[in-house]
């Protein structure tokens, strides 16, 4: 915590503020008199109602309250005041009677402040690109100042941000991926100071999604697709095989043994929980038996081949009997 004492009036006998103190330290209140050749008959410093302490060319007088924590040089009638507390805002006064008669007298206004803690820099909302943001710079006891740093320099305002509430906003209009960084907010006052950091990171897509893999692959061969999307954070995937979904929430679909019936049109959904967005890409796979195995026949090759068989015997049978007829 600290104290901050300002010249109130009197101008002429107290040198112009503000003045400095933290708190359990000590202020010296000076007056701008230098020690007179005759010193001074009276000097006496009040605090509010309160007597601090009365000062004679024959010793001084501290008020009970003040014992051990003021001391009056009574040459320049300054103060010295020590062990301060919260209790040490308020009013300050003196008067000083010289030996020409008379009275000169000024005052200081004094208010306590608390040292800067608990500093944080805190977003409104999510960051997601193509949306408003705000980055609040917030801490408790008396903050001066707040100044504002990316990445280890000095902000540069772009034409998307602005600053207000005497900088303890950081607006973005529209925040995109351009804006990541490390966000430092400064508070300070005379005494103490902190930082506050916030890493940004803007969340967006998916984008760009993408299916890699063969096109065309041979019966009992290994189905491999794997699907790519632009997103932060990273998507989270569904597949379909000719639109019915398949359980498989990876990045990749593998299947082993790969039949005709696997031929069709594959589909890969990535989706974004934070930014609500979806996007989807489609890869085309057809399962052959074109690879020379003749050791395999699907139920169409099995059916071709009874039938061809069928009318082989038929035309045998016929032939057969035309010779039997033209004997």
């Amino acid at each position: 915590m600290m104290l901050y004492l300002k010249k109130y009036e009197g101008a002429g006998i107290l040198p112009d503020g503000p003045l400095d103190a933290a708190i359990g330290g000590s202020v010296l209140f000076e007056t701008t008199k230098t020690p007179p050749e005759t010193p001074f008959l009276v000097v006496t410093w009040s605090f509010g109602a309160n007597n601090i302490g009365i000062s004679t060319p024959s010793g001084e007088n501290i008020g009970v309250n003040y014992t051990g924590r003021a001391r009056i040089t009574h040459s320049t009638g300054s103060l010295e005041l020590s062990n301060l507390t919260a209790a040490d805002s308020g009013d300050y006064g003196v008067a000083i009677v010289p030996s020409t008669g008379g009275q000169e007298w000024g005052t200081y206004s004094c208010f306590s402040f608390m040292n800067v803690s608990d500093a944080s820099v805190k977003p409104t909302n999510p960051p997601v690109e193509g949306t408003s943001l705000n980055l609040t710079c917030e801490a408790s006891g008396s903050v001066l100042s707040r100044k504002w740093m990316k990445d280890d320099s000095d902000l540069i305002l772009t034409d998307n941000m602005k600053l207000h509430d005497n900088n303890r906003v950081l607006s973005f209009t529209t925040v995109s991926r351009n804006d990541n960084g490390e966000y430092v907010c400064h508070i300070s006052n005379s005494f103490s100071s902190m930082l506050a950091a916030f890493s940004l990171t803007v969340n967006y897509g998916p984008e760009n999604v993408k299916i890699s893999g063969e096109n065309q692959i041979k019966v009992g061969s290994t189905i491999k697709l794997s699907c790519t999307a632009d997103s932060e954070p990273l998507a989270e995937f569904t597949w379909l095989f000719n639109e019915t979904q398949i359980l498989n929430s990876s990045s990749e679909l593998i299947k082993d043994n790969a039949n005709i019936s696997d031929s069709g049109t594959y589909t890969c959904r990535a989706t974004n929980e934070i930014t609500g967005k979806s996007g989807s890409a489609e890869h085309r796979l057809s399962v052959t038996n074109t690879s020379g195995d003749n050791n395999y026949c699907d139920t169409g090759c099995i059916v071709g081949i009874v039938v061809a068989c069928v009318v082989v015997v038929a035309v045998a049978i016929g032939v057969g009997c035309y010779c039997v007829q033209k004997k």
